[in-house]
């Protein structure tokens, strides 16, 4: 039963003022339309846009706060994936049709445009589009092909959420069937399962991780809150079933694909390893000698050992 129709609320955040409401036109709200994830481009606060993303009726509505107007934007990467509807948590399989749910914002480019990632719920890929193609509904219409296919997550790893934390660039976002958080990193040009990391993984306390945010002190916040086993089972009240999760990003990601910071530890690894082979090599080539190198040996194995890795 829809009591009022979906709308926009803002507030100022200092006072605590409501500043605008804006009720989304009868005409971008459809039958079965379902809004679950909003993402908010707010550099320029006179400019900020609202992406919002419907999961029933696949499409994103966006809003402009100068125009205080919005239209309404479709794409078939916002389908759900026939091949990817079923689900299974904590013992209990089911079969969602979530269309575009994940929504994740990329900090500006220079000409103060931001990248969209997003994905379906029932997918098991990645998307992108610039928010060029979305601030203006003939623009989007006029360039379908703007939206792009980055890569996919793997069997089995539907994700429900997602955030970009605009300070490292690191899209965060849940895998729902796995109980787990994964991460990418969006300067990485290659969207590869072996390019993602996963930063937190548990079966009894992630059971559906189901909203991802960074705050202003670059902290990660996750929740998790078993609805699944709310809709097909029952809860029980001896056990905890809502989780409020938060760790530093640069903590979070920290040994992941997705870690930002030198590794000193990892170069100390190479050295020695680079060390051992030199010795083995100096061994086998004079048996009765010092195995005693030169530090020119040993660069020069690491130096080969970095090129191998390269490639």
């Amino acid at each position: 039963t829809t009591k009022y129709p979906p709308s926009l609320i803002i507030y100022d955040l200092k006072t605590d003022n409501l500043l605008r409401k804006y009720v989304f036109p009868q005409d971008q709200v459809k039958e079965d339309s379902g809004f679950a994830n909003i993402a908010v481009e707010d550099t320029d606060c006179d400019k900020t846009y609202a992406y919002a993303g419907d999961l029933g009726k696949p499409a994103i509505v966006v809003y402009s706060w100068e125009k205080n107007d919005s239209w309404r934007i479709t794409h078939h990467y916002f389908n759900p994936d026939p091949l990817a509807c079923d689900f299974s948590v904590k013992g209990h399989n089911f079969s969602w049709t979530d269309a575009i749910f994940g929504l994740g914002l990329s900090a500006p480019n220079a000409d103060n445009f931001s990248t969209l990632y997003f994905h379906p719920m029932a997918s098991y890929n990645e998307f992108s589009v610039s928010t060029e193609y979305l601030r203006n509904q003939t623009v989007a219409d006029d360039n379908f092909d703007a939206s792009k296919l980055l890569g996919s997550w793997g069997p089995n790893a539907q994700s429900s959420v997602s955030f970009v934390d605009r300070k490292t660039g690191v899209l965060f976002y849940s895998l729902v069937n796995l109980n787990a958080v994964a991460c990418w990193r969006t300067s990485n040009n290659k969207y590869l399962m072996k390019n993602q990391g996963r930063i937190y993984m548990n079966e009894e306390t992630m059971v559906y991780p189901t909203d991802i945010k960074v705050d202003y002190e670059d902290n990660l916040w996750i929740l998790s809150n078993r609805l699944p086993i709310w809709m097909y089972g029952k809860l029980d009240l001896n056990e905890v079933n809502f989780r409020v999760f938060s760790a530093p990003v640069v903590h979070a990601i920290s040994h992941t694909a997705c870690d930002i910071t030198p590794r000193s530890d990892i170069l100390e690894k190479f050295v020695n390893k680079a060390k051992n082979i030199t010795k083995d090599i100096v061994a086998k080539v004079k048996p009765n000698s010092s195995t005693t190198t030169k530090p020119i040996t040993v660069l020069l194995t690491l130096s080969c050992l970095v090129r191998f890795l390269a490639t």
